[in-house]
């Protein structure tokens, strides 16, 4: 079993740091879960919203901590496609690629509802774009030169340069609320996140139509779990230090939604999930719930060990379960001991082919 970190970089209003401190304390979680080792780091593409996340750039920060790791690989969770000018999104995911030397891998989403009146881009149009812009990667990965004449973009001779190390192009991934990306997943090969914010139970709909369309096309799945982590060798203590971590972090992915399109204008235009109502009524469920239905792992390492063989158990496919650790607003060193504790107790357990999960 393989396991990495996920970092969200939520800097909320009350507890807000200087930016340039967040991105430091990011790079030093990054060196110290690659000597620690962990197998990769992951964070979000994410604009405008600073209670939400302040991580706009993941390629830049990975090409920095590329230099100062040797062995951690960095995801992004995910690219927001509609965002970019795929011909030169492309060049740009090279450059990263080259950078970190192929330890690049990347997810691709259609991106959140709120994103798009501030990018100037009307909603109907996400999903067009998305899938144009993935389209015009894949040829401009698997040809020298290519055109493209769709409704968003039309190109004639385009070469894509440079060329990525990772031939034909790094691994990718997707994942998010909507049906259609496991469906898609499944159709192209990708693996697939589930987002922290999420038991296991209740995506276990979403990982069957993943399992089944991979199926039908003959691709094997490759499932990456993320979910949020506290730990301390004192579990009352880890549990009361938790608390107001956890509804903070609720809260912050929660913030965005004052700035979305109405309810009206969202189911109209193919943004169902956000329209339901379902991810403001994140931060109405008590701490206590949360804890217990596990949206959230906080106790000894010990306990969280019993987590992730449970974890491991029901869901078949499991490819790597990635720690979130860090919180808006929380201190550095919380991070490292989590990171530290968890390396160091609850990973070694899971990295033997002689582990029983069942009685672990």
């Amino acid at each position: 079993m393989k396991f990495g970190i996920y970092v969200e970089m939520q800097n909320p209003p009350q507890h807000a740091k200087p930016h340039a401190q967040v991105y430091r304390e990011v790079l030093e979680q990054i060196e110290h879960a690659d000597k620690a080792g962990f197998h990769s780091f992951s964070t979000l593409e994410h604009h405008w919203f600073e209670e939400f996340s302040i991580s706009t750039n993941p390629m830049a920060l990975y090409a920095a901590a590329a230099q100062r790791t040797r062995n951690i690989r960095f995801r992004t969770c995910s690219h927001v496609l509609p965002l970019h000018n795929p011909m030169v999104f492309a060049g740009q995911l090279a450059a990263a690629d080259i950078l970190t030397n192929g330890r690049m891998e990347i997810a691709f989403g259609r991106g959140h509802s709120w994103v798009f009146p501030k990018a100037s881009i009307p909603l109907e149009e996400s999903r067009g774009r998305f899938m144009e812009s993935l389209e015009i990667l894949e040829r401009a990965w698997a040809n020298d030169t290519f055109s493209y004449h769709g409704q968003y973009f039309n190109v004639d001779n385009v070469r894509i340069v440079p060329k990525p190390i990772t031939l034909p192009h790094p691994k990718i991934y997707t994942g998010g609320a909507s049906n259609h990306n496991y469906e898609l997943a499944g159709q192209k090969g990708w693996g697939v996140l589930i987002t922290p914010m999420l038991p296991l139970s209740k995506v276990q709909h979403q990982l069957e139509i993943y399992r089944n369309t991979c199926k039908q096309y003959g691709h094997k799945p490759n499932i990456v779990f993320v979910q949020a982590l506290y730990l301390d060798t004192d579990a009352q203590k880890a549990y009361e230090e938790a608390e107001p971590y956890i509804k903070q972090f609720m809260a912050g992915n929660v913030s965005p939604t004052k700035d979305m399109p109405s309810r009206e204008e969202m189911l109209a235009k193919d943004f169902a999930f956000y329209a339901s109502g379902a991810l403001e009524s994140l931060v109405t469920i008590p701490y206590e719930q949360l804890v217990e239905e596990e949206w959230v792992w906080v106790g000894t390492p010990e306990q969280v060990k019993q987590k992730v063989a449970a974890c491991i158990e029901q869901c078949p496919d499991l490819a790597e379960i990635s720690m979130l650790c860090t919180y808006g607003g929380m201190e550095h060193w919380k991070t490292i001991r989590t990171q530290e504790l968890f390396s160091q107790e609850v990973m070694p357990h899971f990295q033997s082919n002689q582990v029983n999960l069942v009685n672990s």
